[in-house]
């Protein structure tokens, strides 16, 4: 039977009484499911039908808003950066913030389905709208503790993955840092990706291809560049370090057996470092710092993290999980790495995965990008995945490298040029192909936009700094900051930069485009012209032109004027 006990809801049957509590604090109602033994699983569905809906983190095919999309019944497992957030535009939003197994559907309506567990805890947020709840939400998870080093805020990354991919050396690595200085072109760093160890989990260099990387390390800063190393928490069985971690109990164990679970990953098959450990991370810890020690190194690239790497195994339909000193679920695995880098690495980090770290203000890398047009994880993907993180509380956002990875496609010189206006104007930015692959107008194309950000590096900061107080994003929807815009709530390819709107061209051939400006005065950064919004307006869009303006209240970026 059922019966109410104030802001308790009992149910029972014969065998367990499952107890709902409801409370209500700071426009928050806490949901708590609690039992006298153990849940097979706790289910709650939401109508998502009345407003958009926008959240949950990065999706391969990355619909904007997410009220367009559907998710079938999956776990809920941080794979890049996922948030467990679904925020409506009408002012609610639902956080499950909560380290315990979850599956969640969105389709007409939002199902959240805990697992295996005695208690299980959600929030539901109310505002006025959007904005407000955003706020509410962001002081809940914490805005960054820190500020990105101004450098990379200035001046684009440049990575050798996409360029080289694993065929990479010392040489080859020294002519694209030169390559760069020649083309007189803006980098904070050169970073050197995959495939610098002989094995992955040595984080030692491959001493043939690699016969002196102090001096290159050297080299690079004597030519204005910082160096940073990709890294990532895997030791491979054919790593010299596999068996020293293994008998020290460094590695994430089996769920059942008293050995490393065996970890399959992208670069082979090893072991998972167990990051709740304190001695495997001291031992982890002394590896990344005696690569800064011994060969110069000022950061690292870090990757992977994911909690879908993390060991499950359903035995006899139950989930059991691989064991840890912190006995972490695989969320808090990733908030855990996300804390070990912050505490011992932050400075130049970057990382591409992501749950409920927020508060360390890490540079949050978007997925690896195929070379190519679409929603389907392309260059307009770039761009919703973008508008997606800074809703959930990421602002630090960097958007993977321009012109994307080229794993089954080549990128061509427009869809280059057009991911370099797409992005160039995103907090950080990244490249790897080099523009000089090209030509030279693809390279002074390139280069006038990213001159464009460092012009901009002043205001780039100050936007870091207020995200860094008050958690307001960087880089917005304008669903953001017009609320009660209907038309505004579903724009997925324009963003604003604090009072600068930018909408770049995501489909191939198109040499003009429509604009949606909100409500106030939008002044054309190329001609001048003001425009009274809310409208929608065309403008041309040749391939070397990205249509900008700048709001009219705003002094700085008023007199800001394009030629190229």
């Amino acid at each position: 039977m059922e019966e109410e006990q104030g802001s308790r809801l009992v149910l029972r049957d014969r065998n367990v009484d499952v107890v709902l509590e409801l409370s209500l604090r700071d426009d928050a109602l806490k949901l708590s499911w609690r039992a006298g033994g153990e849940l097979d699983s706790v289910v709650d569905a939401w109508s998502a039908y009345g407003g958009e809906w926008y959240g949950q983190g990065q999706l391969r095919f990355q619909i904007f808003p997410l009220s367009r999309h559907f998710t079938a019944m999956t776990p809920f497992l941080a794979r890049n950066t996922q948030v467990p957030l679904w925020i409506n535009r009408l002012g609610v939003a639902i956080l499950v913030d909560t380290y315990k197994l979850f599956e969640t559907y969105f389709a007409g309506s939002l199902v959240i389905r805990g697992l295996q567990a005695d208690e299980f805890t959600y929030h539901v947020l109310v505002g006025e709208n959007i904005a407000d709840v955003y706020r509410k939400f962001a002081r809940r998870v914490g805005p960054p503790e820190r500020v990105p080093d101004r450098r990379v805020l200035a001046k684009p990354i440049f990575s050798t993955w996409a360029h080289f991919k694993k065929d990479i050396d010392e040489e080859k690595v020294r002519e694209y840092a030169r390559e760069i200085r020649e083309h007189e072109f803006p980098c904070s760093i050169v970073e050197i990706d995959d495939k610098w160890e002989r094995n992955y989990g040595d984080f030692t260099f491959d001493s043939e291809k690699f016969p002196n990387p102090r001096k290159l390390v050297e080299e690079i800063h004597e030519m204005g560049y910082l160096a940073t190393l990709w890294v990532y928490p895997f030791i491979n069985y054919e790593s010299e370090n596999y068996e020293y971690a293994r008998k020290r109990g460094y590695l994430v164990l089996d769920p059942e057996e008293d050995e490393p679970a065996k970890i399959r990953w992208w670069n082979g098959e090893g072991g998972l470092l167990d990051i709740s450990n304190p001695e495997a991370r001291a031992w982890y810890n002394g590896l990344l710092n005696r690569l800064k020690s011994e060969y110069g190194f000022d950061g690292f690239k870090f990757d992977a993290g994911d909690a879908s790497f993390f060991p499950m195994k359903r035995v006899n339909g139950r989930i059991k999980l691989g064991r840890t000193y912190g006995r972490l679920t695989p969320n808090q695995y990733t908030d855990e790495w996300l804390r070990f880098i912050a505490e011992n690495h932050y400075a130049l980090a970057e990382v591409r995965v992501g749950f409920l770290g927020q508060r360390y203000g890490i540079i949050a890398r978007e997925g690896d990008k195929e070379s190519t047009w679409g929603l389907d994880n392309g260059l307009y993907a770039a761009i919703t995945q973008a508008l997606t993180l800074s809703l959930t509380g990421y602002p630090y956002i960097m958007p993977d490298m321009i012109g994307g990875n080229e794993y089954m496609f080549k990128c061509d010189k427009e869809l280059f040029i057009r991911w370099v206006e797409a992005t160039a104007l995103m907090p950080i930015v990244q490249y790897s192909i080099p523009p000089w692959r090209f030509d030279d107008e693809t390279v002074e194309i390139s280069k006038f936009y990213t001159n464009l950000h460092l012009e901009l590096a002043d205001y780039y900061v100050e936007l870091a700094e207020r995200a860094s107080r008050e958690g307001e994003p960087i880089l917005s929807p304008l669903v953001l900051r017009y609320p009660d815009d209907d038309e505004a709530a579903v724009v997925s390819d324009e963003y604003l930069v604090g009072d600068l709107l930018v909408a770049p061209v995501v489909e191939k051939g198109r040499t003009e485009r429509e604009v949606y400006l909100p409500e106030g005065t939008w002044i054309d950064l190329w001609s001048g012209e003001e425009h009274r919004g809310p409208a929608r307006i065309s403008v041309d869009a040749p391939l070397e032109k990205l249509p900008l303006f700048a709001n009219a209240l705003n002094p700085r970026l008023r007199k800001l004027r394009l030629k190229m």
